[in-house]
């Protein structure tokens, strides 16, 4: 998410990239952008993640995509299920249905790298985080206008 004021700085080092919003609503699915009403397209992109009590995640994830807007739709019950697949392939059950924020996106050639970074700083130094991070009306599905 970009800073509101200059004082508040981005995670990632790299560029920001897309606009990115997590769809709650399970009945829509957006094949149409919320924003401009061209059909969206997949896109599959490596999603940076932190789960509560912060642990950094990298999924693979289809999302739905907007170029003209450069809007990035995850579904959050789709996130939900793939997140709760890796936790207990990973034995960890207890992650499964935590809260998580989804900070940004990693370059698909660093992630297929497949490196295991431990250090905060290197995690930082991949990450795109997101333009910004938007939320449509539910009724609507139109552009919330920020105040």
């Amino acid at each position: 998410m970009m800073p509101k004021n200059k004082k508040e700085k981005l995670f990632g080092k790299q560029p920001p990239r897309h606009n990115f919003f997590l769809n709650p609503y399970t009945d829509a699915r957006f094949t149409s952008c919320p924003r401009c009403n061209a059909k969206t397209k997949q896109r599959k992109l490596p999603l940076f993640i932190f789960v509560s009590p912060v642990v950094p995640i990298i999924l693979n994830k289809t999302c739905r995509y907007c170029p003209a807007c450069d809007l990035l739709i995850a579904h959050k019950n789709q996130l939900d299920e793939l997140l709760a697949t890796v936790f207990t392939q990973m034995r960890q059950p207890a992650m499964i249905g935590n809260d998580y924020f989804v900070v940004g996106t990693v370059d698909r050639a660093t992630w297929r790298e497949g490196k295991s970074v431990k250090h905060i700083d290197e995690i930082r130094a991949i990450v795109h985080d997101f333009k910004k991070t938007l939320d449509f009306e539910p009724q609507r599905y139109e552009w919330v206008k920020e105040p």
